[in-house]
């Protein structure tokens, strides 16, 4: 492994393969702690957290990372607004029944 020219395809080649375990293994969660990956993948956890960087830039990851907790969680920020989208507009028709009702009175 001395030679510069193998050990950068051998690199390449082992990102490579992390990173497809990496996406099984987080498939079936939505919260997943670093070290947990770490140790799955027997490799340092700020070489974890540098992959998932990578590959929820790439958009092959929809979520983030918790550096404080140490924490990645995976889900869809649409899915969050989506949520909010509704419970202001499920707002803005109680106000308007408010309103109606005030008037009637």
């Amino acid at each position: 492994m001395d030679d510069p020219f193998i050990r950068q395809y051998v690199e390449d080649l082992l990102r490579k393969i992390r990173t497809q375990v990496l996406l099984k293994l987080i498939q079936p969660y939505t919260r997943v702690q670093l070290p947990f990956i770490s140790a799955a993948l027997h490799i340092p956890e700020a070489d974890v957290e540098q992959l998932l960087v990578s590959l929820i830039l790439d958009n092959r990851i929809a979520g983030h990372v918790d550096q404080v907790n140490q924490l990645l969680e995976v889900g869809d920020k649409a899915q969050g607004m989506n949520k909010y989208v509704a419970m202001e507009k499920w707002a803005n028709q109680v106000k308007s029944i408010h309103q109606t009702v005030c008037n009637r009175a």
